[in-house]
Formats: C-alpha cells, structure tokens, sequence
C-alpha cells in the first residue's frame, strides 16, 4: 500500500510540472533565456515536519504527536493568488494506553498566496483525500484499515531567504474522519524550483530579463573629439544620476557603455556597487574607444548604448538606454585646456622621424663644439623647415587667436605629417610641428602661451648656474624646474633661427611681465593627453638639399656665436688696454673665446700671458685644456702639473691633474688628487664622480654624466 501512495505522490507532481512547463525556454541558437515560465514561485517543494495536537474526544485517546508533511505546490498561470497542490503525509498519534496510531495520507488540494512584502508572503491552504491507519503496541504493527477520507485546512507565514528558499510556520485543523481529528503547528521550509535555476550561472549568451527598479536621470554626454580617445579610457565623456526607485535595495550594480563601430567591447563605468531605498547617486560615463575614431574626417553622430545590470531580491535584471553621441572630427578640438594640443605631438610618427632623424644626422660632429648640442640640433631643424618651404598661413575659420579666447569654440589643428605634406600651418599647427620633431630626436619641448598666441621653447638641459657661464642674454631664456629653455616664435620659420628666438624672448618677457604666459612641457602634457598616431603612411617627402642645409645651418650657429660674444670681446679689449694688459683680463677674454668653440683665438690669449708670466695657473689650466681637448695628454700633463706645483690647492689644478693621469692610467696619482679635491671642494668632485671608479666603470661613467669632453675654465 505504501509503494502504490509513493507512486501516485510522483504521478501527481509529474504532473505539475508538465503542466508548469518547468525548465528554460528554448531559443533558436538553442541557448537558455530568461521567460514567463521560469517565474519564481510556478513550482515548489513543501516539507513541514508539525507537532499533531489532539482536540475534543480524540484528546481522551490520544496524547500529543507528531508528523511531517510533502507538498508540491503550483502557482496558477492564470493567477497570482491561487496555487493547487499535491499532498503527501505521515502522522504518529500515541494513545493513552502503551499503543500508537500511525497514519499515512494522500491527498490534493489548493489555497491562496498573497506577499506581504517583497520577502514576506501568507497563504491559506485546503487539502483533503485518502488515508490509512494502522495501530502498533510493543509487538510492531497492526493490520492497516481500509482507506477513509481526510481534510486539512490550515494557514501559513513565510518569509524568502534567497530564489531558492523559503521557511515559515503552518497552523491548521486537521481531521481524519472516524479516526481522529485535531491541531497541527508546524515548522515549513519551501524549496522554490524556479528559484534553484534563477540562482545558477545563466548560460553564454543569456541576456537577463529588462527590469525597471532603477532609472537613470540627468543623462549628459560631452562633445567627443577622436584626437583624445586615449584620454577618454580614464576620465568621462558624460555623466548620469541612477536611482533606485524600489523600497528595497538593489545591489551587484554594474554600468557599461557601448559605441557599435568605435569599440571592441562595453567599457565598465564608475558606479556604485549598491544602493538603498530611494537613493540616487552620480555616474562617470567613460569609453574605450578604437584608433578607428581616426578615421573620422567628418564630424558624425552614433548610438550609445547603456546597460545597467543589478540584482533585485536576489534576481538579475537589466536596465538599457540609448542616447545619442556626438563625435568630432580627428582634427578638432578645444582650447580649454591648452595641454590637449600636445595629443598632436606625434614624435614617433614615421614621417617625423625620418625628417629630424636626417637634419640631425647631417649637423652631427659640426660646428662650434662649446655651443649646447640641443641649441645647435634646433638650429638645424629650423633652417632644415625654412628650406623645405614650410610657411606661416593664418586660417581665417580656425584661429588661434579667436579660438583661445572662447573656450567652447572648436578649432582645427593639424598633425605633424599633415603640416609637412601642406608645407604650411598656422601658429599651433607650426608649433606642434617643431615639438614633434624636436621630441623625436630627444630634445624636450614646452607649449608658451600668451594673449591670442601659441609659440614653443625647447630645454637645454642647463641649468641656471652653467647658463650664466654660456650664455650672455640670460634674459633670452626661460628658467623653469631647475633648465634653462629656448623660447622660439614658430611663425619666423621663413627666417633665420636667431631672429626667431629673439622674437621668442621677446614675447614670453613681456606676457610673462603681465602674468599672462603660459608654460606646458609637452611631455607632462602627455601624461593626460598622450599622443596619437594619425592613420596612413603619410606623402614621401623630399628633403632639402643636405649642402644647403649645412651651410644655414652654420650660418646660424655664427650668428649666435658672434651675438654673444662680440660685445664682450670688444668691452674685454678696451679693459686690457686700459690696464696695460692685465693678465686676469687677457685670460678672461680666451676663456671667452674657448667656450664659444674659438680655440685658436684662445690659445694665442693664453700663451701671450705666458710669455710674460710663464707661471701664471689660470693660463696653464687653460691652455692644458685646449691640448686635452685635442687628446695630447702628454703636453695637458706637463701644463697640469706645472700649475699644481704653483698652487697646491687649486680645486681646478687638483681636477685637471686627477682627469689626465686618469687618461694615462696612473691612478695612484688619480686616488691622491681627487681625494684631496673632494675635501677641498666636493660640488666640484661629485660632477666628475667618474675618477672615483675603475677604468671600465669611470669611462660609461663618464659618458653617462655627459662629462667626458667638458673641460673646466678657469678665469
């Protein structure tokens, strides 16, 4: 009998669930999806264990039991209220007397269920059918009777714990007709079968149900500019403001954003993990776009799509909007942050590096030797563009000019290879041009702004106490973090490369004198707009020709020589004479001339002081330096180590006799006089660390700290 009860309990649930149509509903990839039929509460599992309380003359025969309960429940398609049931029990009822009633039901019904909350839930339930009894004492059971008929009725408070489970307590009346009757109590704990596949890994590809528990309000997108796609990777291109619009909180909260065409994937939005009732708080939107944004010469408008996937009651939903976005040009862009135009500077670009990368090659080794090496290099550039034909043309649409003083305005700007292959470009389009090329041969550049106008400066990597030593303008130049800079006006380029740093100067000191200068190293610029390489191999250009650029180039290099010391050689003259030829002022005046690269002029000053005064250390120094400029180490020695002998504690003589023997490799008398230097004068010993190491070491020491053909002037 027991078997055949089992069986029908299975028949009947079987039954259920057919008629549920449990399971995930098949798509035509035959992927899983999310349907009405998969709802939470369509199909589950009740098992209530329950203290069975006799009432009325059953309570004469019987003592306090106990039971358990299986029921499988359907909610209705039709209804949100009604559920109909299958029911399976077991009672054991002791009698007073040393004997026990054991009761086996089966049975089918149905009830009400309605939430109270989104967790709490009541239901009113009525099941009635068949059972049998069979009494047992100390010698086992008794013969079961026939079947007869029984009813519950009852109520139940439940409350969800996740998708898959809930627990409650049950009450109800119960009666097993002409047998027994009274109370029950009972402990339920509901598997929900729908819950159990919600909580599983939804499948590859399975989209989660639309939901609307959220909303996004306040959505707003920026103008984009393709220039800036890198940019755009960290810092927002709009904003929003999500809210939950649900007494209860949502949580695992994820925002993407999506452009079909300009990216590869949703990019992940900055976004709040949960939130409570009620809340709203602010979205970053933010993009990962393709280099295809490059591509867009045209000013074009795409969909953006925003998903916001969340739970809600330990549910998946997902939230969808679509906005429109506006995208710029490849060229354009915005002058309210004057940085943005150093994502030009493409220094790496092909076209620029075979340009610098020949101008700087051709010069390499030439000119005077004690000119800054970045000075001559931007020499070279500049009459290097001058003769390639490259021109100053203002674009009357697309000015700086107009364009620095409204900052929402958009302007067109060129890159480097676009500027090469127009031969033309106006001030910022002349200015990321120089940069670029400067930067690709390892120069560092500067944007200078002032009132309606953008120009460049390059570094020297001086620092203000050499420049002082080399250079007779200071007031040419621009200190800034510890370098001496090079201000240039790019607009000069169809001029020589002196004028344009005269005009340079003259544009940061006076906007500077106002406070209205702006200095932007391109690349601390690049730190937040990096640089972007425009698509295409570029027009092949045909460089100038390399003879014609040597000889500007030199041309330049002793315009600047003769700038600076010209006046200075003539003031020195007139003091000699005055003095009657002192030799502090004759030697001043060759160390003039051998740091501006004029050695031979040098070497006459210095020997016209020995002739006279064959023991004078300045002038010994000195002219040792000319012949360990030249690499006779052996006539540097003997000019070295007659000036040690006049003045034992000369830090320059102690320098010079430790960086030549270290030369010739007696290192003995290396050790004796740097040791002593660096007591006597450790700024000058810690620029010239090199002497303190072995042969292999001190030589990439020295070329490391760019001191290996330097020379200390002593005037």
């Amino acid at each position: 009998m027991l078997k055949k009860a089992v069986i029908a309990i299975l028949m009947l649930t079987c039954l259920i669930c057919a008629e549920a149509g449990y399971g995930a509903v098949a798509t035509s990839d035959g992927s899983a999806a999310y349907g009405e039929k998969n709802k939470l509460s369509a199909l589950s599992f009740n098992l209530s264990p329950a203290a069975l309380i006799p009432l009325g003359e059953s309570s004469d025969l019987y003592k306090v039991g106990f039971g358990v309960g299986l029921a499988g429940e359907y909610q209705l398609k039709s209804s949100k209220l009604f559920f109909l049931s299958g029911n399976f029990g077991y009672g054991l009822a002791p009698l007073q007397a040393d004997q026990s009633l054991s009761l086996l039901s089966l049975g089918a019904g149905g009830g009400v269920k309605r939430g109270l909350t989104e967790k709490l839930s009541l239901k009113g339930f009525v099941h009635g059918g068949g059972y049998f009894a069979s009494l047992s004492d100390s010698g086992g059971f008794g013969e079961s009777t026939a079947m007869n008929p029984y009813v519950t009725v009852g109520a139940g408070l439940y409350y969800q714990f996740t998708p898959a489970l809930s627990a409650g307590i049950e009450t109800g009346y119960k009666n097993y007709f002409g047998l027994y009757n009274g109370v029950l109590a009972a402990l339920g704990s509901v598997l929900h079968i729908g819950g159990i596949k919600k909580a599983e890994k939804s499948p590859a590809g399975a989209t989660p149900p639309a939901g609307n528990h959220i909303e996004l309000l306040n959505l707003e997108f920026d103008d984009v500019f393709p220039v800036f796609f890198k940019y755009y990777d960290q810092n927002p291109i709009g904003k929003a403001t999500i809210r939950n619009r649900e007494k209860e909180p949502v949580t695992d909260i994820s925002v993407n954003l999506f452009v079909k065409q300009y990216m590869d994937s949703p990019k992940k939005c900055l976004a709040p993990a949960a939130m409570g009732q009620g809340d709203a708080q602010p979205v970053a939107l933010s993009a990962l776009f393709t280099e295809k944004v490059l591509e867009i010469t045209e000013g074009t408008k795409v969909a953006a799509d925003i998903t916001v996937d969340y739970k809600y009651n330990g549910r998946q939903y997902r939230y969808t909007r679509v906005e429109t976005l506006s995208l710029y040009d490849r060229n354009a862009t915005r002058w309210d942050d004057d940085r943005k135009a150093a994502a030009f500077v493409t220094a790496k670009d092909p076209v620029v590096l075979r340009f610098a990368k020949n101008t700087a090659g051709l010069v390499k080794g030439s000119g005077y030797q004690a000119v800054n090496q970045n000075l001559k290099l931007a020499m070279a550039i500049h009459e290097s563009l001058r003769l390639f034909g490259m021109s100053y043309a203002v674009d009357p649409t697309s000015s700086y000019a107009e364009f620095s003083k409204n900052k929402q305005a958009v302007d067109y700007l060129q890159f480097p290879k676009q500027s090469l292959a127009y031969k033309a470009g106006d001030c910022d389009d002349l200015s990321i041009l120089f940069c670029a090329l400067l930067e690709s041969i390892g120069i560092e550049t500067a944007f200078i702004t002032t009132p309606g106008h953008i120009h460049i400066a390059f570094s020297t990597d001086m620092g203000p106490g050499d420049v002082k030593k080399s250079f007779l303008r200071n007031d040419d130049l621009i200190i800034h973090a510890g370098k001496a800079w090079v201000p240039v006006e790019v607009t000069a380029v169809d001029r020589g490369f002196v004028k344009a740093w005269e005009l340079g100067a003259k544009l940061w000191r006076e906007a500077s004198g106002q406070d209205k200068a702006g200095f932007y190293p391109v690349r601390e610029a690049w730190k937040v707009f990096s640089p972007v390489g425009l698509p295409g191999e570029g027009e092949t250009l045909t460089l100038p020709v390399e003879e014609e650029v040597l000889n500007a180039y030199n041309r330049e290099v002793f315009a600047f020589v003769d700038r600076e010391i010209s006046p200075q050689v003539s003031s020195l003259q007139a003091e000699i004479q005055k003095s009657g030829g002192s030799p502090r002022l004759i030697n001043k005046l060759g160390v003039l001339y051998a740091r501006y690269g004029l050695v031979d002029k040098a070497e006459k000053e210095f020997m016209r002081i020995l002739e006279k005064n064959k023991d004078y250390v300045p002038a010994l120094l000195n002219l040792g330096n000319i012949n360990f400029m030249r690499e006779d180490m052996t006539k540097a020695k003997v000019l070295y180590d007659k000036a040690a002998a006049g003045d034992p504690d000369n830090p320059d003589a102690l320098l010079c006799v430790a960086r030549v023997n270290h030369e010739l490799e007696n290192y003995d008398i290396v050790r004796t006089a740097f040791q002593k230097l660096k007591v006597l004068e450790p700024e000058l010993a810690a620029k010239y660390a090199y002497l303190d190491l072995g042969a292999d070491d001190a030589t990439r020491a020295a070329n490391r700290a760019g001191v290996r053909n330097v020379v200390e002037w002593s005037d």
